[in-house]
């Protein structure tokens, strides 16, 4: 790799921290403030519900906006609505306008994802795995790093500093992804713009919905986790605290691994990192059934799984970007994140209702967690090599 090359994929990763960082900074303040406005406690979860939703529905149409008028610009764009949509919830003068804001954020994410993923795949060249890995291992700390900052802003001065922290941070991201980052391909007018097209071009190349459904199992296992690990420490007498500590390790792991996963797919390939970590993932999460009797079990469960989940949702990324053609790519990479996401929805439900209808504990739904990466294991071994 190129000096040139490698100083641009470390520029991205810059811009993607600091404009990630801004956006974190007001996710645990958004729940107070909506109190403060008089939400009950659905209405609070709805500002958590609502953007994953608009997120999911919308990238499978907005990738179209950064293949016609360039990624830099469409990553700029949604950036800005975010950071003012977010700086208006300072002003917000009842829980649904908070609400709507959210909303208008999320799409401005939906704008922003696909666009981003694109130009990942353009500055990473042949080291994309490399690329990949920085981008998602600065996406994870800035994930690690924001709410915690933006908590003490919130304790140190007022509820609404980090508000104004996060636009005056947006600003400054945007800067960076306009005069730092290259862009060497343009925008084009593709008749590559539509889902229909999109979701053709996908059934097409057997190995693009192959590495979706690597994705796929991953937010599967990971959103279930997430929903079910809190309820598991409530049930062996645990805190708030440390709930929050087994969040945080999982996420500080995964962003400290995914660097050098995505370095050596570029040199054994993505398949074998692939085949390893979904492996690896699922004992893991059969794991958690036998071994999770306390804190410090569940919390190095935890930092394990941070491993296992790394290898799994960077190589699903990293395959599709090997195989993605150039043009028409963000929109491409909209219908392709928006298959695995639907993993968000799938994994909670189907561990409730497994839950519900045999009358198992909590701790069944582990198992249940680690069946799709079982199945893609067999799915992935039958898979041609992605990378060239």
């Amino acid at each position: 790799m190129s000096k040139e090359s490698s100083a641009a994929i470390y520029l991205l990763g810059l811009a993607t921290f600091v404009t990630f960082l801004s956006a974190q900074l007001t996710q645990p303040i958004l729940p107070v403030l909506a109190d403060e406005l008089g939400a009950g406690g659905l209405d609070i979860a709805a500002l958590s519900g609502a953007h994953f939703i608009v997120l999911g529905l919308f990238e499978v149409f907005t990738g179209a906006l950064a293949d016609k008028y360039g990624k830099r610009r469409m990553i700029s764009l949604g950036a800005f609505i975010a950071a003012v949509s977010s700086v208006l919830c300072v002003w917000a003068l009842s829980w649904k306008q908070l609400l709507a804001l959210r909303v208008i954020g999320a799409l401005a994410d939906a704008i922003v994802g696909p666009a981003l993923l694109a130009l990942v795949a353009e500055v990473g060249g042949q080291a994309r795995g490399r690329a990949m890995g920085i981008f998602r291992s600065c996406q994870g700390f800035a994930f690690v790093l924001g709410p915690v900052a933006g908590g003490i802003l919130a304790y140190s001065f007022s509820l609404h500093t980090p508000f104004f922290i996060d636009f005056g941070l947006t600003i400054l991201g945007i800067s960076f992804f306009l005069f730092l980052v290259p862009e060497t391909e343009k925008g084009n007018n593709m008749d590559r713009s539509s889902v229909s097209e999109s979701l053709r071009v996908i059934r097409r190349e057997p190995r693009l919905l192959k590495a979706a459904f690597l994705g796929f199992t991953e937010i599967f296992a990971f959103s279930s986790l997430s929903s079910f690990i809190p309820a598991l420490a409530i049930e062996i007498g645990l805190s708030g605290m440390e709930i929050a500590l087994f969040l945080t390790v999982e996420t500080i792991v995964f962003s400290l691994t995914s660097a050098f996963i995505g370095s050596l797919s570029d040199n054994v390939g993505r398949k074998p990192v692939a085949i390893a970590g979904l492996v690896y993932s699922s004992l893991n999460l059969v794991a958690f059934f036998f071994a999770a009797q306390d804190f410090f079990q569940t919390l190095f469960l935890m930092a394990l799984y941070g491993v296992g989940a790394s290898s799994v949702f960077l190589m699903s990324s990293t395959m599709a970007a090997d195989i993605l053609p150039k043009e028409g790519r963000a929109m491409l990479f909209g219908t392709f994140d928006a298959l695995m996401d639907l993993g968000l929805v799938v994994g909670p439900s189907a561990c409730f209702a497994f839950l519900a209808v045999t009358g198992l504990s909590i701790r069944y739904s582990f198992l249940l967690m680690a069946v799709p990466s079982l199945a893609a294991i067999v799915v992935i071994f039958k898979t041609r090599e992605t990378k060239a």
